[in-house]
């Protein structure tokens, strides 16, 4: 079993395996997110960001703190808040600002255990990978919850936060939160040989191994636009952008993220950190009581 520990660098050493799999964790989800705002990244991302500040019904979120939140221009943010307001996706709270509208029980049940679904995938590709739950938690996991569904509810809350701090993450490296999904998302279908494959993995396990050319899989405009549920066209402009800063290169009709662009210390630090919070979700949701290592080690 690899060890997390609490050495800065024993933790740089699992960076880019944890990486990779937490990404593809990410990458889907916000492909599911934005697929349900009809390919509208930045409304999917600020009805995440509006559904996670409505934990009192009684109040809301101003416009402005949620752009901040969010590092998006006032305006966007407004337009959005708007256009979610239509769809009836976003309520006046009882101090009269924007508050996500409340669900059916049912329906939040069943989000939740979806996404819990989902991470517990995540916690077991990286146990066959050799890094199980218990390893980020430091020892012996708190016993589950008798409420299994209670605590998949308090678990979605925390996971969904998690999204947030990710793509925030991405903003100082790349610029703006979608450029740095659409850049995850050509890291992702580039290291597609490597992620799940144990003996590669673990190789190109650290900051400081990123793996060669030759093993990784040039990404291609359509299949990011389709995984993320994103605008072809869009997509397509992104990575020619991405190409002319130097951040990725042509490959046959693909793009292959350059080694140069993924080992800049901003990229790497990004990288880093997200993998730390990785570390404290898992710590988060085991006090929930949600079962993590039955599910993991069966994944």
């Amino acid at each position: 079993m690899s060890d997390w520990g609490s050495d800065p660098e024993t933790r740089k050493g699992l960076q880019r395996l944890i990486f990779r799999c937490a990404s593809d964790y990410l990458l889907d989800e916000m492909g599911l997110l934005t697929g349900r705002h009809d390919g509208d990244f930045i409304r999917a991302v600020t009805f995440l960001a509006l559904v996670q500040a409505s934990a009192d019904p009684g109040r809301g979120i101003s416009i402005r703190a949620l752009a901040r939140s969010l590092n998006l221009p006032f305006e966007t943010v407004r337009r959005k808040v708007r256009e979610l307001e239509e769809a009836g996706l976003c309520v006046a709270a009882a101090d009269g600002r924007p508050i996500a509208a409340p669900v059916a029980e049912a329906q939040a049940r069943a989000e939740a255990s979806r996404v819990c679904d989902g991470f517990s995938l995540l916690l077991g590709n990286l146990a066959a990978l050799g890094v199980n739950p218990a390893t980020f938690y430091g020892g012996v996991l708190p016993a589950p919850a008798a409420d299994q569904a209670q605590a998949q509810l308090a678990a979605h809350r925390l996971i969904h936060n998690y999204f947030l701090r990710t793509l925030e993450a991405g903003v100082e490296p790349h610029e703006t939160m979608f450029n740095a999904l659409v850049f995850v998302g050509a890291m992702s279908a580039n290291a597609e040989r490597i992620t799940y494959d144990p003996e590669l993995a673990q190789r190109y396990a650290g900051a400081d191994t990123p793996p060669p050319d030759g093993l990784r899989r040039p990404a291609r405009p359509r299949e990011i636009a389709e995984r993320l549920n994103l605008p072809y066209e869009v997509v397509r402009r992104r990575l020619v952008d991405f190409l002319e800063r130097g951040w990725v290169a042509k490959a046959g009709t693909g793009y292959l993220c350059t080694v140069e662009r993924m080992q800049e210390p901003a990229l790497l630090a990004g990288a880093y950190m997200i993998v730390q919070r990785l570390g404290q979700l898992v710590q988060a949701v085991a006090q929930t009581g949600l079962v993590l290592e039955a599910q993991a080690n069966a994944a």
